[in-house]
């Protein structure tokens, strides 16, 4: 028999070992962790990634593929190839909307250990309370139904309740109600028949979280708003219709009816009312078989709380003069109409013949006043007198200087010269007329000196 070399048997040995060793498999394996957690509805902060290898070495160009497999996510990048150091990321996994756990699988069927399973736990979103900061409109009457195109705040969820709230009153719930963003709701309120004042305003959203805004709310009641200023014309004859083409005023309501008052007279009903605003108003009065006079213009928005103003008179079929109504702050003050005094105000002047009148208005301690007013025909002028304080008199003690007069006395030495007498061997005694005639040349000299 033939004798093996120890080197035949060594590459014998080998051959046999290689037959028989098992070639290592190609795997897949998770190269991040597999667990972890975040808000539902966003991604996960460590994306998921695998690693290939042939037991050792990592293989590059493997391709594989994430699949979101359960908590209704997605992913992008869901298929990717492996680079040169065998690992392979998903480009981001968003959790579902609903907390809970969410699963992601990474597969290549020729790779042993696929797939791959990750998961995340969705956690519910905080949901902060809703915040109100204000409500459009912030009133009403209380008159009807009242919509509301801005109820703003923040945190809105849901179908969320809106209440008004009053200490002593029952709770106004809202209808209708829409929530338009997270930051604006729209709603209904009835508040007919509702208490007046201010009330506040409540949300609730499904969660039970909730925000007031205090006093936010104001329920008015229409009569108490309304404000009467004129009325035009401010007259009618007994027996006939007046047309009113303006009363004038603020706070009317589309509801609003007018009517003329007289105490112990019946109301006098206006017909074919228009609001033409919430400052006008026209109408007609029938004036047929009604009393002349004098009457009060009244407004009722709801048509059962009047709110009188202006006057309005309704004078006889045979009027042909006018009326002066005289009215003063402050009260009380004497009215002269052209120099003759007719009384105190407030004062109406009655059966004035038509023409241009002066109305003095005076009152102690005040400055007058004084307007000319033209009075027509079955017309009322009115002179509305607002007195001003007059200054207080102030006595000041004045002193006069004393003048005193000074006398100079002024001796003038006359130039004129006097001719020197021719010598006389005998003297000649002096005559009067002579020393007359020397004293009148002094005068006449001073007087010249005068003049100088």
């Amino acid at each position: 028999m033939k004798k093996i070399s120890f080197l035949g048997c060594f590459v014998l040995l080998l051959a046999v070992v290689f037959l028989v060793a098992p070639v290592a498999a190609d795997t897949i394996a998770a190269n991040s962790a597999i667990s972890q957690s975040a808000t539902v509805g966003t991604a996960v902060t460590a994306r998921p990634s695998v690693i290939v290898t042939d037991g050792s070495t990592p293989l590059s160009g493997i391709s594989v593929t994430f699949v979101v497999e359960s908590g209704s996510g997605s992913v992008t990048g869901g298929t990717v190839t492996t680079g040169s150091d065998g690992i392979a990321t998903v480009g981001s996994w968003t959790l579902g909307t609903t907390a809970g756990t969410n699963t992601l699988t990474v597969t290549n069927i020729s790779l042993t250990g696929s797939p791959v399973t990750f998961t995340a736990t969705g956690t519910a979103v905080a949901i902060s309370a809703p915040t109100l900061t204000g409500i459009t409109p912030s009133n009403g009457y209380n008159t009807d139904l009242v919509s509301i195109t801005n109820l703003a705040g923040s945190g809105f969820t849901g179908t969320p309740t809106v209440v008004l709230m009053k200490s002593g009153s029952t709770n106004i719930t809202a209808t209708s109600v829409s929530v338009v963003s997270a930051s604006q709701i729209t709603c209904s309120f009835d508040i007919a028949g509702k208490s007046a004042g201010y009330w506040n305003v409540v949300i609730t959203n499904p969660d039970g979280q909730s925000a007031t805004l205090t006093n936010g709310f104001e329920i008015k009641n229409p009569s108490a708003t309304v404000t009467l200023s004129s009325i035009t014309p401010n007259s009618g004859v007994v027996n006939n219709t007046v047309t009113i083409t303006d009363l004038s005023g603020s706070g009317f309501l589309n509801t609003a009816t007018i009517r003329l008052k007289r105490d112990n007279y019946n109301d006098i009903l206006g017909t074919a009312v228009t609001i033409v605003s919430s400052t006008k108003i026209t109408g007609t009065f029938d004036l047929n078989n009604r009393a002349t006079g004098t009457y009060a213009v009244c407004v009722l928005n709801d048509g059962v709380t009047p709110t009188c103003g202006p006057a309005f008179y309704i004078n006889s079929a045979a009027a042909v003069n006018g009326t002066i109504y005289v009215k003063s702050s402050p009260t009380s003050s004497k009215v002269f109409l052209s120099s003759n005094y007719q009384g105190y105000t407030p004062l109406t002047l009655d059966n004035i013949t038509p023409g241009t009148y002066t109305v003095l208005v005076q009152r102690a301690g005040y400055n007058s006043y004084s307007e000319s007013v033209k009075v027509t025909a079955g017309n009322t002028s009115y002179v509305t007198a607002s007195l001003v304080l007059a200054p207080e008199e102030t006595t000041v003690t004045t002193t006069v200087p004393t003048t005193t007069v000074t006398t100079v006395k002024t001796t003038a030495k006359s130039t004129a010269k006097v001719p020197t007498p021719w010598p006389s061997a005998t003297p000649t005694p002096a005559s009067p007329v002579s020393v007359l005639a020397i004293l009148g040349a002094v005068g006449v000299g001073y007087v010249v000196l005068r003049k100088l």
